[in-house]
């Protein structure tokens, strides 16, 4: 029977038993075919509420790793069947997982935000401001700003007008609260919410004044600054996108 261990209580987040989960696909000690166990067992083994899990196990069928099937709850799909792009949490701080994070970041959200300064309508960027003003508040991340600061880019990728574009950002930008968890553990200076803060504004300011050389400048240097203050190895110099 598969084992799964107790995530810690300051963990209780959806994308951490997803990633649990996955781990457990990963490594095969769940196959393709197998079953996963119920919501009220995994709620009882992780030690969250049956909502949690529900949401973990609906990001897990979202990103195509699972399907849910009559009379047999949720089922592990095979390699073959696995149509959709993912971010494996688990695998990021492995070898240059996060470099290569950021690199995509940089060919796909540079563009994006060209496109938003030419694109963007009032709802767009009353949402661009609502999710800083969300940011504001605490001199740290907690887990409102974290979703703030992905509000942000995920109304960015809206903007551009371009649904596939739109749906990656939206996938990518919820991944990303795990490089900025990570990053508030080694970076060594109490600005951090503050410098991010500052790039989101400088993006928007491009954005909003329809300047697209502008737009995509400021969101390469905010993703080379993420990348550097992550302490990226290797790939913090290749986001300019040029």
């Amino acid at each position: 029977m598969t084992e799964f261990r107790q995530v810690r209580r300051s963990s209780l987040l959806p994308d951490r038993i997803a990633s649990e989960i996955m781990a457990k696909i990963t490594d095969g000690d769940l196959k393709p075919g197998d079953t996963l166990p119920t919501e009220h067992t995994l709620a009882e083994t992780f030690g969250v509420s049956r909502n949690v899990v529900r949401e973990a196990i609906a990001r897990l069928r979202s990103d195509g790793i699972i399907e849910s099937r009559q009379g047999r709850g949720a089922v592990v799909k095979p390699m073959s069947e696995r149509e959709t792009f993912r971010v494996d949490l688990r695998a990021l701080g492995k070898s240059d997982h996060y470099a290569d994070l950021f690199e995509l970041r940089g060919l796909l959200e540079i563009e994006a935000a060209g496109l938003a300064a030419e694109r963007r309508d009032a709802t767009d960027l009353e949402e661009l401001h609502a999710a800083i003003v969300a940011m504001n508040g605490q001199k740290s991340f907690d887990e409102m700003r974290l979703e703030a600061d992905a509000s942000f880019h995920r109304a960015l990728g809206k903007a551009t007008g371009n649904t596939y574009l739109s749906a990656v950002i939206d996938y990518i930008s919820s991944r990303l609260k795990e490089t900025t968890r990570a990053t508030s553990d080694i970076y060594d200076k109490d600005d951090l919410l503050d410098v991010t803060i500052n790039e989101h504004r400088q993006i928007l300011n491009a954005v909003e004044a329809g300047d697209r050389s502008a737009a995509r400048d400021a969101m390469a240097a905010h993703i080379k600054g993420a990348a550097e203050r992550l302490r990226v190895p290797g790939k913090s110099d290749k986001v300019s996108g040029r």
